[in-house]
């Protein structure tokens, strides 16, 4: 698990040479002497993704020594500023307009290729995510008892990512497809009843199409993370990634995957037809597309109980319980297990007290005392302690 979150470089401001900070997630900073709204320029043949390379080429911008191969090249940081009054602009990402705090002038940002990052705002805080986990603990079955009341040890904030593309397609869907109808059939006596047919139907398919379809594939591994992912339909509320708006003690995962290879299979599920015709003829074109990363924020809550471990992952939006790993209370089971051995062990004596007293058919008395008794041995032989409990969110995609 990588922290990009605590990759922070320190640039200079161009407008008054105060230090920046600016995470290694982040594009966009904003300089806390002169209120600047910087961005980070990346020239072509740098890589966006985080790590040693991309720190490089940050130190290089700030006048570190340049260690890297020839083909990269460093990158610099520039102002965002109106074009009228050279002003600060407060710079969004996913917004088209601008306005100048000065002159009130509107700037309109030109679109950019690329993947643009977006993330869902926690709406939990620390204490909350510890307080929905220890309700959850209290009250899901089959949870010890001291894992019930285990003592709060930490509750870490995670981003992870998934990845979305969007394509707005227009075209045609011709073919043919069959489906069922109901037909009323009247009596030929009486026209007021009759009967109910169920018949098979072939029709023509000439569909017009001009639609926005999404395609979410997860840029992480989210049960190595001991989390299902979440449900996405893109109609959440999205706000932009900026510096400063993360917490800054979270983690954010490392994307895995690129762009490219997202849109290009994105693409391909968007041109599948959804007319549902048994020989679809498709003419579809896409005209506009969009790849970008959300970033998912969950609780991991851990707690310490006598043994095993305890832990439990909260949705960081709703405080739902994503998934969650508990030790066991084996008292029931073992209970019911000291019952069924009671009443077998009663059975048998029964079948051998009626060999000893009857006289005729002790054989079939003893056999089944016998049969009896194997029963319970095997019982008590294959009872197994269950170790955890392990919980996962259902209907999770």
């Amino acid at each position: 698990m990588e922290r990009t979150a605590d990759i922070t470089t320190e640039f200079e401001c161009p407008q008054c040479g105060a230090p920046v900070a600016m995470p290694g997630y982040a594009d966009v900073a904003v300089c806390a002497f002169c209120g600047s709204t910087l961005r980070r320029h990346r020239r072509p043949g740098v890589s966006r993704a985080p790590g040693p390379m991309a720190v490089e080429t940050v130190e290089a911008a700030a006048g570190a020594p340049l260690t890297v191969a020839p083909a990269e090249e460093e990158e610099v940081l520039r102002s965002v500023q109106c074009s009228q009054c050279a002003g600060p602009l407060s710079a969004r990402e996913g917004r088209r307009i601008l306005v100048c705090g000065h002159c009130g002038v509107r700037v309109m940002v030109k679109e950019h290729g690329g993947v643009s990052r977006w993330y869902y705002p926690t709406r939990l805080n620390r204490l909350k995510a510890a307080a929905f986990a220890a309700a959850w603990l209290d009250d899901h079955p089959g949870i010890a008892k001291e894992a019930r009341h285990a003592q709060f040890v930490e509750a870490q904030l995670v981003y992870a990512p998934i990845w979305e593309h969007r394509a707005l397609l227009t075209g045609w869907e011709f073919g043919s497809k069959t489906r069922t109808v109901a037909e009323f059939i009247p009596d030929v006596n009486n026209e007021e009843t009759g009967r109910m047919e169920i018949r098979m139907v072939k029709e023509s398919v000439n569909e017009a199409r001009l639609q926005e379809r999404r395609f979410y594939q997860a840029a992480t591994d989210f049960e190595a993370l001991g989390v299902v992912r979440p449900r996405v339909s893109g109609r959440e509320l999205l706000l932009p990634l900026l510096a400063g708006e993360l917490d800054p003690g979270a983690t954010v995962l490392t994307e895995e995957g690129t762009g490219k290879e997202v849109a290009e299979r994105g693409r391909r599920a968007a041109l599948q037809p959804l007319a549902g015709a048994t020989s679809p003829d498709s003419h579809l074109f896409v005209f506009r597309e969009t790849t970008a990363l959300l970033y998912y924020p969950f609780w991991m809550v851990d707690f310490r109980p006598k043994h095993g471990t305890c832990r439990v992952a909260v949705n960081g939006r709703d405080g739902s319980i994503n998934s969650a790993v508990a030790p066991a209370d084996n008292t029931k089971r073992i209970a019911l297990l000291v019952g069924q051995t009671l009443l077998m062990a009663v059975v048998a004596a029964i079948f051998v007290w009626a060999a000893v007293a009857r006289d005729t058919g002790r054989a079939s008395f003893v056999a089944a005392a016998v049969i009896v008794s194997v029963i319970a041995v095997l019982t008590v032989w294959r009872f197994r302690r269950v170790g955890e409990v392990e919980y996962r969110e259902p209907f999770s995609s």
